[in-house]
């Protein structure tokens, strides 16, 4: 069995799905801050609401399931891509310049796991960890992607208002 995913061929075998690019990562939950109402100061805010902490920024859905990352050193700082732009996921490569987003940066546990399931629709809310939104995010990103009031040329390098980006 196999499926057609944005010019991404995915096959199942034994009952998973297997995506062309296969990476893996591990989260450590940062915080980030962000102005507080109208009179300016500036809260700590977690960063477990990915889908949300750009505001009206909307990344690019690079594909929908997670990579599965392996033998990360302990203690080790990483950076997952926010954006959805990074030819290296889930990791940044700083794609994202003039976009408006940002690398998360989080610290690979003392205790490592064997295994970590990292995000690659970059909608989770538990970043950078998978928490499986991206089962019902293709019709919401096709009808998003369908209402969106900016102009997508070729020649732009996202539109951040809803994901979209010229074939690669």
């Amino acid at each position: 069995m196999a499926w057609l995913l944005r010019n991404v061929v995915v096959t199942k075998l034994i009952d998973r799905p297997v995506f062309h690019r296969h990476l893996t990562v591990r989260r450590e939950s940062p915080t980030m801050s962000e102005p507080d109402g109208a009179s300016g100061e500036t809260k700590k805010k977690s960063a477990k609401a990915s889908k949300y902490q750009y505001g009206t920024l909307c990344p690019h859905v690079t594909m929908y399931g997670p990579s599965t990352v392996e033998n990360l050193a302990p203690g080790k700082t990483m950076k997952w891509c926010t954006c959805g732009l990074s030819e290296k996921q889930p990791w940044c490569d700083g794609r994202h310049k003039s976009t408006g987003f940002k690398s998360m940066k989080w610290k690979v546990p003392d205790k490592p796991q064997t295994i970590y399931t990292i995000c690659c629709c970059k909608h989770t809310k538990n970043p950078p960890y998978c928490d499986g939104t991206h089962v019902n995010l293709p019709a919401l990103v096709e009808e998003r992607q369908k209402n969106c009031a900016n102009a997508h040329e070729q020649d732009m390098k996202m539109c951040t208002g809803c994901g979209w980006i010229p074939k690669w």
